[in-house]
């Protein structure tokens, strides 16, 4: 087995092996395995190589398969090559993922389908995933990916250790009795720290904005990226330049796609439509007033014919 917790019994383990992941040419083995049409082969891809955050996903097999039948989907649906007119989005695909691993749980018979909604899902593991959502958030705010089982399980519960979003790594420390964990990708917990700003009624304008300060390149103030009254005396944490910031532009990217529209029919049923208008509104003015800002600063060409 390669699910992730999953216990089996040491008397019939003869050896123990540890998961890689896919390398360039196993993705592209994997491809052709997958694919059984050239074109299609081809298809998927140049859209894999014209995306590496798409590509670095496809190296964990559980996110490939996911995206596969995706591109598999489309080509079978819509018969052709073409993109159809709408797009799937990253947080599509980690919703979907999410959607697959709570459903994989249900004690159900495997003669049937699993008839319920994606709203149904979520609706009923609305704990589950604000407990993973939490612990995502509050690794991410120190920059913190391995986390100490007292402290995951202090939020989540253990049996829910076993849906598979995190995973056990070694106790460098040298605690023989715990176990440390990191989410399953770093990405997934970009996603759920982006599902926490926008579940989480208590979070505000200031908490919700925050990671947007952290992505940029310069030691600056927020109020010099986010022009907005209220972040007039807020500082993001750290200042090295060297430092790796691409799990808050991930966390950024799922904030805007859970706060698209098309995710209002989902969300309504986890937190109040109010609520989530509310922020949907907080994230525009930070775009518009970013923008305003960002326009007056450009040079301006000084030709007679447009003065």
């Amino acid at each position: 087995t390669a699910r992730t917790g999953t216990e089996i019994d040491k008397n019939i383990i003869w050896k123990k092996v540890h998961l890689r992941g896919f390398s360039s040419s196993n993705l592209k083995d994997y491809t052709k395995m997958f694919f059984k049409d050239e074109g299609c082969q081809t298809l998927v891809l140049n859209q894999l190589e014209a995306n590496p955050n798409l590509s670095s996903l496809c190296s964990v097999p559980l996110f490939c398969w996911i995206i596969f039948k995706c591109f598999e989907h489309f080509h079978s649906a819509f018969d052709s090559h073409e993109l159809p007119d709408f797009t799937v989005t990253l947080t599509d695909i980690f919703l979907l993922m999410t959607e697959v691993r709570l459903n994989h749980i249900q004690k159900t018979n495997l003669l049937k389908k699993n008839n319920r909604s994606q709203e149904e899902t979520y609706r009923s593991n609305k704990e589950k995933l604000f407990a993973l959502s939490k612990i995502a958030y509050l690794g991410m705010q120190k920059s913190l990916f391995v986390f100490e089982q007292e402290e995951v399980l202090s939020d989540l519960l253990e049996q829910d250790l076993h849906l598979g979003f995190l995973k056990t790594v070694p106790n460098y420390e040298g605690t023989v009795d715990q176990s440390c964990y990191e989410f399953l990708h770093l990405t997934l917990q970009s996603f759920f720290t982006a599902f926490y700003l926008v579940t989480d009624e208590k979070v505000g304008a200031r908490d919700l904005l925050q990671f947007f300060a952290e992505c940029s390149m310069q030691d600056t103030t927020l109020s010099s990226c986010l022009p907005l009254s209220w972040s007039k005396n807020y500082h993001p944490t750290g200042g090295d330049p060297f430092r790796n910031k691409e799990h808050f532009h991930f966390t950024n990217l799922f904030l805007c796609g859970l706060l698209n529209k098309a995710r209002q029919e989902l969300l309504r049923h986890l937190i109040p439509l109010s609520t989530i208008r509310k922020k949907r509104k907080i994230l525009l003015a930070y775009f518009f007033e970013s923008m305003k800002s960002h326009l007056k600063g450009l040079s301006r060409a000084r030709l007679k014919e447009y003065n």
